[in-house]
């Protein structure tokens, strides 16, 4: 996902008793393996920059596992008509379901530019593995505990910042991979207050994102942390969903 053993052929009774109990450990296995796949949250954003459309941003999040041993595995691809062209990104993101800790990420750029990046979080550091046309190299930055992994232009991972924070202000660290860094971020949550996603009416939380000397992020997510809505008021970049989410 060997070789043969020879054993004493069973009476009868024993074999069909044999087969019912690997039958009932087949589905046992089965409804286990289905109750360690949850998801968490899929969808589709629509990407407009400069108020055109220009992208799509398709998402899934799902938790695998159970107790101390359970991850919840963040996927995305965009797809982007910007400034520089077509640009495609793929990114996966690892983190613990207890504590929703980063623990792993990877992203892969396709453009003119084309970055490809490999991280593991660990020990309050993040050691990462860069490679592009110039060549490959190796950074590692400061991971402050409690920090959240909020990639450029990945809007389902404000799902976690989300998840992180309640109510009222906090200083929270943000791990930026495709900057190489580590920014602190003031983080303001206000609402609930509806927003449209599809012609439906949600309640939503608005969490407003602001790094010193970096640029102001507006989300909106529902109350599970799901995200509805994410804007960079400087670049005219807007992430709308497509669908409410279920």
């Amino acid at each position: 996902m060997r070789g043969a053993v020879h054993r004493p052929r069973p009476a009868a009774g024993a074999a069909v008793w044999g087969v019912g109990l690997a039958a009932a450990g087949l589905v046992l296995a089965a409804a286990g393996a289905r109750s360690q796949a949850v998801s968490l949250d899929e969808g589709v954003f629509r990407i407009e920059l400069g108020g055109r459309e220009a992208g799509r941003e398709t998402f899934s999040i799902r938790q695998s596992g159970t107790g101390g041993d359970a991850v919840i595995i963040a996927q995305g691809r965009i797809v982007l008509d910007g400034e520089r062209g077509r640009e495609e990104v793929a990114t996966s993101l690892e983190v613990s379901a207890e504590g929703l800790r980063p623990r792993a990420y990877q992203a892969t750029v396709r453009d003119t530019e084309p970055l490809r990046i490999a991280a593991r979080i660990a020990g309050g550091r993040v050691s990462a593995r860069v490679m592009s046309p110039a060549g490959e190299m190796m950074r590692e930055y400061l991971a402050s505990e409690g920090a959240v992994l909020m990639d450029e232009g990945v809007a389902h991972h404000a799902y976690f910042l989300a998840r992180r924070i309640e109510s009222g202000a906090a200083r929270i660290p943000i791990l930026v991979p495709r900057r190489s860094r580590q920014v602190s971020a003031v983080v303001r949550v206000s609402g609930p207050e509806p927003i449209e996603v599809a012609r439906e009416r949600l309640e939503a939380r608005r969490i407003e994102v602001e790094s010193a000397g970096g640029e102001l992020v507006r989300v909106w997510a529902d109350p599970q942390g799901r995200v509805l809505r994410v804007e960079v008021p400087a670049r005219g970049y807007v992430s709308s969903r497509t669908a409410p989410p279920r």
